[in-house]
């Protein structure tokens, strides 16, 4: 026989231990863990018996009733001490892990439970599978009647299919209330292993049906109508519900003044500014509710303008758009509209000569629609259409109580102000702001709502350098924008504010939202708004005598500003014009919530 040379003895030795550690390391992961598990059973289940043959009173009479103690109990009353996961400091299910007694014809069966992280005993511990009738979720309107659908069917792994009729059925809906009820439905097997399956009922309160039935042929008419609604923290009115039972609502506010610059609403400056701005600014939840829709914008002539009901013409579907002469028509009764405004606003129609038609009531315009030159300046409000099925969460529809669509994300104290949304109020140095734009940067964009004031007076500024452009400069002293910059903290505090990038835009002509402009940047702390800003509109009747805005043109002496009635004029201005200012500034990305809920009569306050 051949001697083993010394690296073949090697080779085995090496397989030889190998094969040990394997067949070590597959005890102790596999087969050992197991032993002491089972050795935990075994005690458990003693600790069981033990504690039904001291406690035999509690057995039930029945046969088929099932009584239970849990692993909890019996290391508390001291029938065993603590169990633990194999390998582990972590204990056994304390409350999952029972020990089961079942009044059988013949005695008393016991079945014993115990879970120790992976490890399980072989017991039936599920209870039956429930198969519901009708969806799990179910939405019915507001003052209907509920009709429960009941349980198809109840089948349990080891005991088979059990009658429908056991099954536990408890909650209520109240039709008449809007809100999410639950339905719970409750089922056992023989050993008494449950399971509770629960059941949505959403009672909703849809939105056309409310309108049909407050409204002559589907529109709101006159002044004093229940139609609020607040839309991603703005009030709208509602105007319409339509044959396919969407329905339209207008801005109850006039948000911004914008050219019109077209001879379509489809592919004007209006289009531009709804569309591609003011959209993206709303929640992600807002716009899902909004569909595409088309807008009136066919040729009015004056002789009809106050009579016209019908339209002959519709732009492109777009998502955001604005109403129709045709529209304040129908909305008007001899005691006015809900859709009046001092100020002027852009409808979307034209006459005859390709002039956008626009809406004011105050008194030197008694017939209230004009023909406008469409590089005009004037308010926009912006109108949507909401899906048929858009249901209201709360509200009444009234001014102090409008219908709400999405229930609000409160904001809970410590809250970081840049993770609220547009539209919201903030409370900060006595005045009140409008959350407009949350950047990239974590800052927060804010507009006032009114013009600046010292003790109750409004602050007023002007041109006051001689300079025949009035062009927005504030490194440039005796201009407005030097005075907004160097002396604004005598009138606001400023320690929350961060400074920013504001870009000044200057035309060689009129202003006009797609209009070839250059720009200048500053790095500031605080500014005006532009005209085409979110909230930059007027807002609050307090300001007699309109404010500048930033806009700047190189014509001598022409400055865009908010003159008294509400409208941006495009005006020439001198060296003594006076003027307010609004306030447009930047809150720094670590800004806190303290208090308030962001509406106008609860505001956020904030600090840092």
């Amino acid at each position: 026989m051949k001697k083993l040379n010394k690296k073949k003895i090697i080779r085995i030795a090496v397989v030889v231990l190998v094969v040990i550690a394997i067949i070590l390391l597959v005890w102790f992961l596999y087969f050992y863990p197991r032993i002491l598990f089972k050795n935990n059973e075994d005690v458990f289940y003693k600790a069981g018996e033990r504690y039904y043959e001291i406690n035999s009173s509690r057995f039930p009479s029945e046969e088929g009733r099932v009584i239970s103690v849990t692993l909890d109990t019996l290391i508390k009353q001291d029938y065993l001490e603590e169990l633990y996961v194999p390998y582990s400091d972590k204990l056994c299910d304390l409350k999952e892990s029972t020990v089961k007694a079942v009044n059988t014809e013949d005695g008393y069966d016991l079945y014993a439970y115990l879970k120790c992280g992976k490890y399980e005993s072989d017991v039936d511990h599920e209870g039956p599978k429930i198969e519901l009738n009708g969806d799990k979720t179910m939405v019915i309107r507001v003052g209907s009647t509920y009709e429960e659908p009941g349980v198809k069917s109840v089948v349990d792994d080891v005991d088979g299919e059990l009658d429908v009729a056991s099954v536990t059925i408890k909650g209520e809906v109240n039709t008449n209330q809007v809100g999410s009820y639950e339905i719970t439905y409750q089922a056992s097997d023989k050993l008494n292993n449950r399971t509770t399956v629960t059941r949505t009922v959403e009672v909703r309160e849809y939105l056309n049906e409310t309108v049909r039935q407050s409204t002559t042929d589907g529109y709101y008419q006159g002044v004093n109508v229940n139609n609020y609604v607040m839309f991603n923290n703005m009030l709208f009115r509602i105007v319409r519900v339509n044959d396919d039972d969407t329905v339209t609502l207008v801005s109850s506010e006039n948000l911004a003044n914008v050219d019109y610059s077209n001879d379509r609403l489809k592919g004007s400056a209006i289009d531009s500014w709804l569309n591609d701005y003011f959209y993206n600014l709303l929640e992600k939840e807002f716009q899902d509710l909004i569909v595409e829709d088309t807008w009136c914008d066919d040729v009015v002539d004056s002789a009809n303008a106050t009579t016209v009901n019908t339209c002959s013409r519709e732009s492109e579907k777009m998502k955001v758009g604005i109403l129709s002469i045709q529209d304040y028509n129908k909305s008007r009764t001899a005691d006015g509209s809900y859709l009046d405004s001092s100020a002027l606003v852009w409808y979307a129609n034209f006459d005859s000569n390709g002039k956008p038609w626009a809406l004011t009531n105050i008194m030197s315009y008694p017939s209230g629609l004009l023909p406008m030159e469409d590089d005009d300046l004037f308010n926009v409000r912006p109108a949507i259409t909401l899906k048929a099925d858009t249901s209201i969460v709360s509200g009444t529809g009234t001014y102090n109580d409008p219908y709400v669509l999405i229930a609000k994300k409160t904001a809970h104290k410590s809250s970081k102000l840049n993770d609220r949304q547009i539209g919201e109020y903030v409370s900060y140095s006595g005045y009140l702001f409008r959350i407009s734009d949350t950047l990239d940067d974590g800052i927060t964009e804010v507009i006032t709502t009114a013009t600046l004031k010292y003790n109750d007076s409004e602050v007023m500024m002007k041109y006051n350098n001689g300079d025949k452009e009035k062009v927005y400069n504030p490194n440039e002293e005796g201009n407005i924008g030097y005075q907004v910059k160097n002396d604004m903290t005598r009138y606001i505090n400023t320690d929350l504010f961060v400074s920013h990038k504001v870009n000044v835009p200057i035309y060689d002509n009129k202003v006009t939202y797609k209009g070839k402009h250059e720009t200048k940047s500053y790095n500031l702390l605080i500014t005006i708004p532009s005209t085409f800003d979110i909230f930059s509109a007027k807002g609050d009747l307090s300001s007699a005598d309109g404010y500048w805005l930033i806009d700047s043109s190189k014509e001598d002496n022409r400055k865009t500003v908010i003159r008294a009635i509400g409208s941006t004029s495009y005006v020439s201005t001198s060296d003594d014009m006076e003027l307010g200012v609004k306030v447009k500034a930047y809150f720094d990305d670590d800004v806190i919530i303290t208090d308030g809920d962001g509406t106008y009569n609860n505001p956020y306050t904030i600090s840092d």
